[in-house]
């Protein structure tokens, strides 16, 4: 009887790991829809694809279902449409665009990540393994989201 090698799937991209996407496509993590609108009509514009959450939790998801992105940008904080972080109760939440970059390097070490902000002294509070993530200081300017890309 003659074995059957299984023909590999080339249409569907690796989930998780070190590979890069097969698609330009970004993830973008924003809580105000307003942004995350700007940053996606500008992305596409360069011909990516982008795949948009409002929170930690959801990237996470999002990461883990059709990750690798050749970029995950995301927000330093998040808050929901009342204005209010996580609540402290729920220690499995992602609080932090940190958080959600160790995260997403436990999936992929080598997944590209930009992180937003408004803080000054963010890369003092970056943990020595993130030490590649870039940072992109608000306000957003088009000229330095467009060489993120």
């Amino acid at each position: 009887m003659k074995k059957r090698l299984k023909k590999k799937n080339s249409r569907h991209p690796k989930l998780v790991g070190g590979a890069t996407a097969t698609k330009a496509r970004i993830l973008e993590v924003g809580d105000l829809s307003a942004v995350r609108a700007y940053i996606g009509e500008t992305c596409k514009r360069r011909g990516f694809e982008v795949i948009q959450a409002h929170c930690g939790g959801e990237a996470l998801d999002l990461y883990r279902r059709c990750g690798p992105f050749v970029l995950v940008l995301s927000d330093l904080y998040w808050y929901d449409e009342g204005g209010s972080e996580p609540p402290i109760s729920n220690i499995k939440a992602i609080r932090h665009g940190i958080q959600l970059a160790s995260a997403i390097r436990k999936l992929a070490p080598k997944q590209n990540i930009v992180i937003r902000t408004g803080a000054s002294l963010l890369r003092e509070q970056m943990p020595k393994e993130l030490s590649d993530v870039r940072i992109l200081k608000k306000p957003l300017r088009i000229k330095e989201l467009e060489s993120l890309l």
